[in-house]
């Protein structure tokens, strides 16, 4: 039952913590450090809330297959949590998360960019843990419109790989699905998510809303 309930805790963070990781516009090569730092442009986003929907398939024993249904909550400066509606006996506990710890501006309190490249319309950003642990390294992959991978590779030859399709909401890049592959020694889990029903909050729609009253 243990091992069950941190499989299931792996992925559902995983899966969950994409929709705040991918947020706003990516950056140019040059502007990568900071956009980590600052936020990037999603910086005048002040508030979003999301449907959520998840499908998981555990590829090793014991070889279960469920949906999550729930939603995601972002307050700036870095508030950020996701409910499920209803988990599996598994997942009980789990029902509420934090994530605040995963925004991108904490990245670098975790991780030394090793390396920034442009091939394409892609950033390539590798980076690596500042303490030695159970990481080898994170790639990312950006465009202009945010966060369209991230893969975190283990020394252990464990692997989580996540890609991303965005869609505009309100002018906005927004994750509409994703894709997430993890491959553990002790398991291996594979999840289809999709973001519906935005409702975003911006400094200038906050704006426009307070001259109207």
């Amino acid at each position: 039952m243990r091992s069950v309930r941190n499989v299931f805790a792996r992925a559902a963070v995983i899966v969950a913590s994409i929709g705040m990781l991918a947020g706003g516009p990516g950056p140019s090569s040059e502007e990568t450090a900071s956009f980590l730092t600052a936020g990037g442009p999603r910086s005048a986003v002040q508030s979003y809330t999301s449907n959520l929907h998840v499908d998981f398939a555990l590829r090793s024993f014991p070889y279960l297959k469920f949906h999550l249904n729930g939603h995601i909550e972002y307050k700036r400066p870095n508030l950020y949590s996701v409910h499920f509606d209803h988990v599996p006996w598994f997942g009980k506990g789990f029902e509420n998360m934090k994530m605040d710890p995963l925004e991108p501006q904490t990245w670098p309190d975790h991780y030394d960019i090793a390396s920034v490249r442009r091939e394409g319309d892609r950033t390539h950003v590798e980076m690596r843990d500042k303490v030695a642990g159970n990481i080898e390294g994170v790639h990312a992959e950006l465009d202009t419109d945010g966060l369209r991978r991230i893969q975190w590779k283990y020394v252990n030859g464990g692997n989580i790989d996540v890609h991303l399709n965005h869609s505009l909401v309100d002018g906005i890049p927004v994750p509409a699905s994703e894709d997430a592959e993890i491959k553990l020694p002790a398991y291996h889990v594979v999840a289809h998510a999709t973001f519906s029903d935005y409702k975003i909050v911006t400094d200038s729609s906050s704006s426009a809303s307070a001259n109207t009253r």
